[in-house]
C-alpha cells in the first residue's frame, strides 16, 4: 500500500548501486503480483534489453556516479572526459552483477498481453516452465509437512499424505472435465496444494486448541465439584456440632426479646418524660432568647450612653475639677456625686476622700479607662441608692456644677450598662 513508481525508482536505484558501485552479486526477484502499475514492466524492459533505464538518474546523482566510477573506468582504457563511455562502463558493471528473475503465471490474457507489450521478457530472458507436480512429489511435500504432526502414529500420517494427493489430483481432474463440459478453466497449482496443506494444519490446531480447552474446562468443573463435596461434608459435620449451640441461642435470643419487650416499656415511658422536658426546655429557650433580646437591646442603648459619658467626661479640664475641689463644704449634689465615684474606685464615701481623689492628677484618665466589665456585685448594690436617688441625673446636677454632670452622666451610664451586660 502506497507503493507507487516513485518508490519502484528508488528501489531501482539501490539495485543499480549495489551492482554497479560496490560490486555485488544481486538478484531481482519480481513476480507479477507486485506489478503496481504497467510502467514497471517498461522499466524492467528496458534492463533486460539494454541494461539501462532511462532517466533514472537526477544530474547530482549521474554525476556522482561518474565521478565513483572513473577510477575504473580509467584502468578499462576509457578516458576521463568521455562521460558517455564510464557511463556504459558502469551499466556494463550493472548487467555483470545484475541477475533478474522474474515469476509470472501464464494463467488468464495478462501473461500474454505484457509479452506482446515487452518482448524483452521473451527474447532476453531464459524461460523456466514450472509444471503440473507428479503425484511422487505432491506426496513427498505431504509427508514432509506432515513428519513433526503428532497424528497418533506413522501409519495415520502417511493416510493423511495420501488423502491430501487424492484431494488435489480430484480437484486436477474435476477441473478438466468442467473445461471439457463448459469450456471454463479452473487452475490447481502447486501453491494451492500447499494452501490446502496449511489450511488443514491450521483446523487441526484450531480444533487440538478447543479440545484442549473444553478437557481443561471439564477437569476444572469435575475438581471444583469434588473441592465442594469435601466442604460441604466439612459444614455438615460442624453444622452438627453446632447444633446444641444453635438451640441455646435460639433460647437465648427468645429471652433477650422479652427483655427487649420490657425494656421497649420502659424506654417508651422514658421518651414521654423526654418529650415533656424538651417541650418546657424549648419553653424557657424561648424566654431566655428573648430576655437575651431585651438585654442585648438594654446593652445596645447603654453604650451610646456611656459614650456620651466619656465624651462629657472629655470635655472636663483641671480648671472645672478644680472648681469642685475647693469647695469646703460641697452642696449635697456635688457630695452625692463624688460619693458615687468613691463607692466605684473602692473608697469610703466621704468628703475627705471625695477631695483627695479629686486631687489626684490621673483622676480623668482613671475614669477614662476603669474596668467597666469586672466591677463587683457588691460596688453595684452600694451604688444602687445613689442611682434611684430621684435628683441623681445629669439635667438637676448640672444647675448646681457642670463637672459634676459628667460625672453623674458617667457614673450612671456605668451602671446602666453594667445592667444591660449580666443579664
Amino acid at each position: 500500500r502506497g507503493y507507487d513508481y516513485v518508490a519502484f525508482h528508488d528501489d531501482l536505484k539501490k539495485l543499480y548501486e549495489l551492482a554497479g558501485v560496490e560490486l555485488q552479486d544481486t538478484v531481482f526477484l519480481f513476480t507479477d503480483t507486485q506489478i503496481v502499475v504497467e510502467e514497471f514492466l517498461e522499466d524492467i524492459n528496458n534492463m533486460l534489453n539494454s541494461g539501462e533505464v532511462p532517466n533514472l538518474f537526477e544530474a547530482d546523482e549521474y554525476e556522482r556516479i561518474l565521478s565513483v566510477t572513473r577510477p575504473a573506468a580509467k584502468e578499462a582504457g576509457i578516458g576521463e572526459q568521455d562521460r558517455d563511455g564510464i557511463f556504459n562502463y558502469f551499466v556494463g558493471r550493472v548487467r555483470d552483477n545484475l541477475h533478474i528473475v522474474l515469476c509470472m503465471s501464464p494463467v488468464g490474457d495478462a501473461f500474454r498481453s505484457r509479452c506482446r507489450m515487452f518482448p524483452s521478457l521473451v527474447n532476453c530472458c531464459t524461460i523456466d516452465w514450472f509444471t503440473e507436480w507428479p503425484r511422487e512429489a505432491l506426496l513427498s511435500v505431504a509427508r514432509s509437512f506432515f513428519e513433526h504432526v503428532d497424528l497418533g502414529d506413522d501409519e495415520s500420517k502417511e493416510k493423511m499424505a495420501e488423502m491430501c494427493v487424492e484431494i488435489h489430483t480430484s480437484v486436477s481432474t474435476t477441473a478438466d472435465r468442467f473445461y471439457a463440459e463448459l469450456r471454463r478453466r479452473y487452475y490447481t497449482t502447486p501453491t494451492s496444494y500447499l494452501e490446502l496443506i496449511n489450511l488443514y494444519l491450521d483446523m487441526l490446531g484450531d480444533k487440538r486448541k478447543q479440545l484442549v480447552q473444553a478437557r481443561d474446562r471439564v477437569a476444572n468443573g469435575l475438581r471444583k465439584l469434588e473441592e465442594t463435596n469435601d466442604v460441604v461434608a466439612t459444614m455438615e459435620v460442624e453444622l452438627t456440632d453446632l447444633q446444641p449451640k444453635l438451640h441455646k441461642k435460639s433460647e437465648d435470643t427468645q429471652k433477650l426479646m422479652e427483655q427487649l419487650v420490657v425494656d421497649q416499656k420502659k424506654a417508651d415511658k422514658v421518651r414521654e418524660v423526654v418529650v415533656k422536658e424538651e417541650a418546657i426546655a424549648k419553653q424557657k429557650e424561648a424566654e431566655t432568647k428573648a430576655i437575651a433580646t431585651d438585654a442585648q437591646k438594654d446593652l445596645d442603648e447603654a453604650l451610646p450612653a456611656l459614650e456620651a459619658a466619656n465624651k462629657a467626661l472629655d470635655s472636663l479640664d483641671k480648671n472645672d475639677i478644680s472648681e469642685v475641689r475647693v469647695f469646703t463644704k460641697p452642696p449635697d449634689l456635688v457630695l452625692t456625686v463624688m460619693e458615687a465615684i468613691c463607692i466605684l474606685f473602692n473608697i469610703r464615701p466621704d468628703w475627705a476622700n471625695s477631695k483627695q481623689l479629686l486631687g489626684d492628677s490621673g483622676f480623668l484618665r482613671r475614669m477614662f479607662e476603669y474596668e467597666k466589665d469586672k466591677i463587683p456585685e457588691s460596688t453595684l448594690r452600694k451604688l444602687k441608692k445613689y442611682i434611684e436617688n430621684p435628683k441623681f441625673v445629669p439635667e438637676i446636677v448640672e444647675k448646681t456644677s457642670r463637672a459634676c454632670k459628667s460625672m453623674c452622666m458617667w457614673v450612671r451610664a456605668l451602671d446602666f450598662y453594667e445592667i444591660g451586660r449580666a443579664v
